[in-house]
């Protein structure tokens, strides 16, 4: 999607080659600008934008920029602009539509599209930095937002971190909500606006490097200088105080990036940048060492390497080698965008004690997700951007040029490096902050004539056009998505509020539910929501035939929501649950079945076929799936407590209790006679 440019007697843009008319500035060069200075500059303030009821509206002003740009677009003819088109572009554009495609033919639908509208809209992001801001001046100001934007984050952090205390319970604070306790479960690690350290390092990565490029390639006054230096510092608090050791990677690759940059760049001699860093490294290595945690957090990562047992159970080994199973078994196409989630249960090991949603590598993430074909595209893109960064020459010496490209270059390597261990292209402030900062650098370099050169005047308006009419249809879906989901969360929240005061949900919040579906035809979470209320609501049911119009109700949820989303296993599990409710046992063990064989390793799926068992009095089966519950990696929480108990009935009754470790699968009755469950 081309995005315009217009240059003005203080910018002075080259696309190609200098315009030789310098035009004036318009309103939707300023709206540009000014847009995405908001959107960028948002995003990070509410936990990374990683939530979808802040995360979609993002998008939907994503999808108003990308109008606009379809708008300048149309205006360049008349304007004489030129617009062109390179490889870098072309890489952006494919992936998208690759994207777009794999979304398309995912078994997920929706939580796919989700990511595609994020791919999408990190490639709006950085076209428009690269080819649709009007001023270098618009970019500058963009910087110093991200670089104050780094000092309130880490001022924020350090706040947090002396509010949450949980043997102080009135220095407690939760500001997003009471149901985002992040905090407490990274203490004393701080975490900023972000609920995670290692994204929330990132951004202080990139608003530091931004910080030293004004501080050591501008030519603003001494004083001032010396201001962005001394914020740059402050701002290793927080990067030191995160205990991210891939943010302190991050944060070596982009000093050495300053200092690469200084060395093509620079107008002192190489031995000053060379020094400098030295120095700098030097510096913060004695800064860190002066604090205990920072000693206690490397001599463990030292001890996971010392002992080849925790060297291969280490969390992210752990995934790496998930991943690459995961990736051999889909080489071509990968399994659909954003579907790791689920694929990742039925591949873990017996060792693995989470519910991995990523990662914690996006490379291997890409080619999971996208198989070869994608992770293709996205390194072609990587290693043109890197050799841009590289080897291009800056369109002329000015200082806002060597500035901009150099905070671009920086955040570039930081999250290069960081990636490798982390998953901040897929926390949306992250990403769009880097590819706003990347496309910006890209833009200080000059056009060069070669065989990805393509130039868009032959076209006319038609690309303005085109890009207009891709902004409303995506607009169009994000904003459909966005208010479905809102009225999700609103109906679950609610929901819990109902189940924790004993009261059995209300007609409303099935009603919003259903209103839901009909903003989002396709939301599988409200689909497995619906199911969950009509479950619980016939759980209450004193008669059995309330209980049965109740579960059929729940039951044609799930069903629904098992098309949409085939992948989820726990839907498997929860229409087991429901079978159990109204009785319909034999279909109930199908289905619980199916979900632990998928998941031999998920503790809850055998706590739940344990309750299966108890409630049709088979003790002995349900002391054993209680027994593997409680072995599983991630075990349910009281499924020893159970099989405590029925031991003692078992002993009461002079039953001997099961060997270890036997299978309540094995043997089972009705197996052989169970059918595939349906609903009437």
């Amino acid at each position: 999607m081309p995005l315009s440019s217009r240059a003005s007697s203080s910018s002075n843009f080259q696309f190609g080659k200098e315009l030789s008319n310098k035009l004036p500035e318009s309103w939707d060069g300023v709206g540009t600008a000014w847009l995405t200075g908001l959107i960028l500059l948002a995003a990070p303030l509410v936990l990374g934008a990683a939530r979808l009821w802040y995360e979609l509206p993002l998008l939907v002003a994503v999808a108003v920029l990308l109008t606009m740009q379809g708008i300048r677009l149309c205006q360049a003819p008349a304007r004489k602009e030129q617009r062109r088109m390179d490889a870098i572009d072309w890489a952006v554009i494919l992936f998208v539509i690759y994207a777009a495609v794999r979304w398309l033919t995912s078994p997920t639908e929706y939580f796919s599209r989700l990511e595609a509208l994020n791919v999408f809209g990190y490639a709006v992001i950085f076209l428009t930095c690269r080819r649709g801001l009007a001023r270098r001046a618009h970019g500058l100001i963009m910087l110093a937002g991200l670089v104050f934007l780094g000092v309130f984050e880490t001022g924020f952090g350090y706040f947090l971190s002396r509010h949450s205390d949980i043997y102080q319970p009135q220095n407690l604070w939760f500001p997003f909500g009471p149901t985002e306790r992040l905090q407490l479960h990274y203490m004393p690690r701080w975490i900023g606006t972000y609920g995670c350290p290692d994204h929330y390092v990132e951004l202080l990565v990139m608003a530091l490097g931004a910080a030293f490029a004004f501080g050591a390639f501008s030519k603003l006054p001494w004083p001032l200088r010396i201001v962005f230096f001394y914020l740059g510092a402050v701002m290793l608090a927080g990067i030191m105080y995160s205990l991210s050791r891939g943010g302190w990677l991050g944060l070596f690759a982009c000093i050495i990036a300053l200092m690469v940059f200084g060395l093509r760049h620079g107008a002192v001699r190489w031995w000053m940048p060379v020094l400098a860093s030295f120095l700098l490294l030097a510096a913060i290595a004695g800064f860190f060492t002066c604090s205990p945690l920072v000693r206690s957090r490397v001599l463990d990562f030292a001890n996971t390497f010392e002992d080849n047992n925790s060297f291969y159970t280490y969390v992210r080994v752990e995934l790496a080698r998930d991943a690459l199973r995961i990736a051999a078994d889909h080489p071509y196409f990968g399994t659909g965008p954003a579907t790791f989630v689920f694929i990742h249960p039925r591949y873990q090991s017996a060792t693995f004690s989470r519910k991995a949603v990523l990662t914690h590598d996006d490379y291997l993430n890409c080619l999971d997700d996208y198989g070869l074909v994608g992770f293709g595209i996205a390194m072609f893109f990587v290693s043109a951007v890197t050799l841009k960064f590289l080897t291009g020459k800056l369109v002329d010496g000015r200082w806002q040029d060597r500035v901009i490209t150099v905070s671009g270059f920086a955040a570039w390597s930081a999250l290069l490096v960081h990636s490798t261990v982390d998953f901040n292209l897929h926390i949306p402030a992250n990403a769009m902050l880097l590819f706003a900062l990347t496309g910006m650098g890209l833009s200080r370099f000059r056009e060069i004539e070669h065989w990805s050169t393509v130039s868009l005047d032959r076209f006319g308006r038609l690309p303005g056009y085109l890009v207009i009419l891709l902004g409303l249809a995506y607009g169009t879906e994000t904003l459909r998505t966005a208010v479905s989901d809102i009225i999700y969360e609103k109906t679950i929240d609610r929901a819990l509020d109902e189940e924790q005061n004993g009261t059995i949900p209300t007609a409303q919040a099935i009603e919003d539910g259903k209103l839901a579906l009909k903003w989002d035809w396709g939301n599988a979470q409200a689909m497995m929501m619906l199911g969950d209320l009509y479950r619980y609501r016939a759980s209450r049911e004193k008669e059995m035939e309330g209980r049965m119009i109740e579960g059929q109700e729940a039951l044609a949820a799930y069903q629904r929501a098992l098309a949409a989303n085939p992948l989820d296993d726990t839907i498997l599990a929860r229409m087991g649950m429901t079978f159990d409710v109204i009785h319909r046992y034999p279909e109930a063990f199908f289905c619980y079945e199916q979900a632990v064989t998928a998941e031999r390793y998920n503790g809850q799926f055998w706590n739940q076929l344990g309750n299966h068992f108890w409630q049709r009095g088979m003790l002995e089966k349900a002391e054993q799936a209680y027994l593997l519950a409680a072995a599983c990696p991630n075990g349910f929480e009281g499924s020893q407590a159970a099989a405590d108990e029925v031991q003692q009935l078992l002993n009461a009754h002079g039953i001997s209790p099961p060997l270890p470790g036997t299978n309540p699968l094995e043997s089972e009755p009705e197996k052989e006679n169970a059918e595939p469950p349906t609903v009437p």
